[in-house]
């Protein structure tokens, strides 16, 4: 009788795993994800029905729900901006593309400064902190509790003391400790507001664990702006004492493009904690105009297209002379690939340079993948040593330069919510040029005979890599 009831029990678990199996693959082959991340679902949950059921249920939502889409914004909070344009941009056959294909207009900036490390960012953004007189905003994926983390917390704590409002917004996964730590006690005693982006703590946090809040902003008064790479740590300003280094890269701005950075985070604000704070967080009443066009460009899991997905294929698609990319992580899907490949061979010289020592070995190994493809092209590929390098820069042709948070990566293009600008500035471009080459130079370039001298198991781990990098 045991042994019946075993075997009755056997068989349903059997019958009920294959039925699960079909229902889910007809799931993951409906929703029309691209090739590679199909077929690394599918895989899963063939081999591991139930287990692969679990993650697919956590980790494979292709974007938010509509819903929560329409409840982001809970009233119109745009600000009526009458932006100009500068000559650089009515020139710039790329940038009229982008403003058309994102439906977003460029606005002005001025006082841009290109800021190529974290002590420097660091330095500038206290210096602001401590002149605010109204209000502070921040929104960071990552905002450790160590020397760092503590300093500007205390720094945010010596203005609530004056009065100043502050709004502190992060990442529920990336900057946990901030909720299950102590470190913000004082700064809610003394009134300042904080809120985890899709926290861990939330009973819907297990079908939207995979979206994050990928983006790095700083906004003083509404006259003030920075946005870019670097969160907040110890580990961005680098390991002095064993010689390591860590490059990454942020930009400060002033002028009416300020004002769409105050859209997005009053609408982030409200997304995490369903409170409007439009009406606390006001456009100053000032002349807000600039010398500098720039697109601010958002994207995240509850837009129908990716931005920043669009707004670099037309980069590269647009290229004419040359195209230099810095990025932590390629894994690029194969539009882009084949992109690369077409922009390199109508002559467009492109330069990519990638860390040499990674923080995220599986999606590194991932990335070198594509390699061999891209150098036989005619891409040019660096790899920095003992450095861990994080910005996220592209320029184009000497004279366009996107700057911003997002990777050449699934994750970037379609999980996470990101911001970057792309800016119309030859003379700004110059200086991120001279930054680009100072680390190229400093590089090992990634050449044909590397490639054939590598192992072959070193080779299947990458490609290993590669088919799971949609659900990495």
């Amino acid at each position: 009788m045991e042994a019946n009831l075993k075997f009755i029990a056997t068989l349903i678990f059997e019958y009920f795993s294959v039925i699960l199996t079909v229902i889910l693959v007809i799931i993951v082959l409906s929703n029309r994800k691209e090739a590679r991340a199909t077929l690394a679902w599918v895989l899963l949950i063939v081999f591991l029905p139930y287990l692969g059921a679990v993650i697919y249920i956590i980790f494979g939502n292709p974007r938010l729900k509509m819903i929560e889409k329409k409840v982001k914004r809970k009233k119109d909070i745009r600000y009526e901006i009458a932006s100009e344009v500068t000559d650089e941009y009515k020139l710039c056959l790329i940038g009229n593309l982008v403003t058309k294909i994102n439906d977003i207009n460029p606005l002005l900036c001025e006082n841009l400064e290109f800021l190529n490390s974290a002590s420097i960012k660091y330095a500038r953004l206290a210096e602001d902190i401590l002149s605010a007189k109204e209000y502070i905003l921040m929104e960071y994926y990552v905002f450790r509790q160590d020397e760092t983390g503590k300093f500007f917390i205390n720094l945010l704590n010596k203005k609530l003391r004056e009065g100043v409002k502050v709004y502190l917004l992060y990442d529920g996964v990336g900057a946990i400790g901030l909720s299950i730590k102590n470190t913000l006690r004082e700064f809610k005693k003394l009134g300042g507001k904080s809120a985890a982006f899709l926290s861990p703590f939330n009973v819907k946090f297990f079908t939207r664990v995979n979206f994050r809040n990928h983006r790095k902003v700083a906004i003083i008064d509404g006259k003030v702006c920075y946005i870019g790479g670097i969160n907040i740590g110890n580990e961005y300003i680098g390991d002095l004492l064993k010689g390591s280094d860590w490059i990454d890269a942020h930009i400060r701005f002033s002028g009416e493009a300020v004002v769409a950075a105050l859209e997005l985070f009053v609408e982030d604000w409200y997304f995490a904690t369903g409170k409007d704070i439009s009406n606390f967080i006001k456009r100053p009443e000032w002349n807000m105009k600039g010398d500098t066009s720039m697109h601010l460009i958002p994207s995240g899991p509850d837009e129908e297209s990716s931005k920043i997905y669009n707004t670099i294929f037309t980069l590269i698609n647009g290229a004419k002379k040359n195209i230099n990319i810095l990025t932590p992580y390629l894994v690029p899907d194969e539009p882009v690939v084949e992109l690369l490949k077409f922009a390199s061979n109508k002559g467009v010289d492109i330069n990519i340079i990638l860390p040499g020592k990674n923080n995220h070995p599986l999606v590194a190994a991932a990335g070198r993948s594509y390699y061999e493809d891209l150098v036989d092209s005619g891409i040019k590929i660096y790899e920095t040593s003992n450095t861990m390098l994080h910005a996220k820069i592209i320029t184009v042709d000497d004279r366009i330069s996107l700057i911003g948070s997002a990777n050449i990566d699934n994750r970037s293009f379609k999980l996470n919510f990101e911001l970057s600008a792309l800016i119309y500035k030859e003379k700004f471009t110059s200086t991120v040029l001279n930054f680009i080459e100072s680390y190229k130079n400093a590089s090992v370039l990634i050449d044909n005979e590397f490639l054939k001298n590598k192992k072959l198991y070193v080779k299947m781990f990458e490609s290993a890599c590669r088919t799971i990098s949609p659900v990495l």
